[in-house]
């Protein structure tokens, strides 16, 4: 079973992972990584992605497919002091 560490370090990595793209890296079922990244987020390692922030586009609001479409992603949590 892969370790928090290393969900963590590849989310680091990719800078924003989404689900079922570490669930794929990792061998492991979506239940299972989506149980390790809420862990994760909260330890206050990492935080969940809205898709309006990170849609390459900008057009994900206005489409209506948009949140059928939508995936859970996650980054590293950027630092209050920052």
């Amino acid at each position: 079973m892969a370790s928090l560490i290393a969900i963590r370090d590849a989310v680091a990595l990719h800078g924003i992972a989404e689900l079922h793209q570490l669930s794929r890296q990792f061998n492991q079922p979506p239940a299972l990584m989506q149980a390790m990244l809420k862990q994760l987020e909260t330890m206050g390692q990492i935080e969940r992605v809205e898709v309006d922030e990170h849609c390459t586009i900008g057009a994900c609001k206005n489409c209506p497919e948009g949140k059928a479409c939508a995936t859970e992603s996650y980054r590293i949590k950027r630092s209050l002091s920052a």
